[in-house]
C-alpha cells in the first residue's frame, strides 16, 4: 500500500486531501479541521504539483516525481510570456506552458509590482526553493 500524507489545497476549494505520495495522486480527506497538514498541494494544466515535509526534509512533487527541495540537483525556473500570456514552468527535465494567471484580466498593469507567488502556486514553489530560511520554517510548521 502507498504510504499517504495529509496536504491542505492550495488553490481552488480550501480542503484537506489524502496525497499518495507514490502517485503524486490526491483525494478529499475526512478529517477535523484541526488535523495537522504536511504541506500543500494544487494542480495547475491538470498536472498535480505538491510541496510538503516528508521525514525531516522538504519535497517538491510533480505528479508520481519528486526531488528534495534543497537539493543542488534540482533548478526550477519560471517565466512569463507577455506577449503570448503564458507562463513556462520547469523543475529539472520537465516542463510545462500554461495560460499566465493574469491572462484575460482587464485590470492587469505590466508595471504593477508582479503577484505571481500569490496568484500562481508555482511561483510560489519557485519562491519557497530559493529561499533556504522559508523552507526551514515550513519543513519546522509541517513536520
Amino acid at each position: 500500500m502507498s504510504r499517504q500524507i495529509l496536504l491542505k489545497r492550495a488553490r481552488g476549494p480550501r480542503e484537506t486531501v489524502l496525497f499518495d505520495v507514490a502517485t503524486g495522486r490526491s483525494a478529499p480527506a475526512a478529517v477535523p479541521p484541526d488535523a495537522r497538514m504536511h504541506g500543500t498541494q494544487a494542480t495547475v494544466a491538470e498536472q498535480s504539483f505538491a510541496l510538503y515535509a516528508d521525514n525531516g526534509e522538504l519535497w517538491f512533487q510533480w505528479n508520481e516525481r519528486r526531488w528534495a527541495l534543497a537539493s543542488p540537483d534540482l533548478h526550477l525556473s519560471y517565466a512569463h510570456d507577455v506577449a503570448a500570456a503564458l507562463t513556462t514552468f520547469t523543475a529539472g527535465d520537465r516542463s510545462i506552458t500554461y495560460p499566465a494567471w493574469w491572462r484575460g484580466d482587464p485590470a492587469f498593469d505590466l508595471l504593477v509590482p508582479e503577484q505571481d507567488e500569490q496568484e500562481d502556486y508555482l511561483a510560489y514553489v519557485v519562491a519557497v526553493w530559493s529561499d533556504p530560511p522559508l523552507q526551514a520554517r515550513l519543513r519546522d510548521a509541517w513536520a
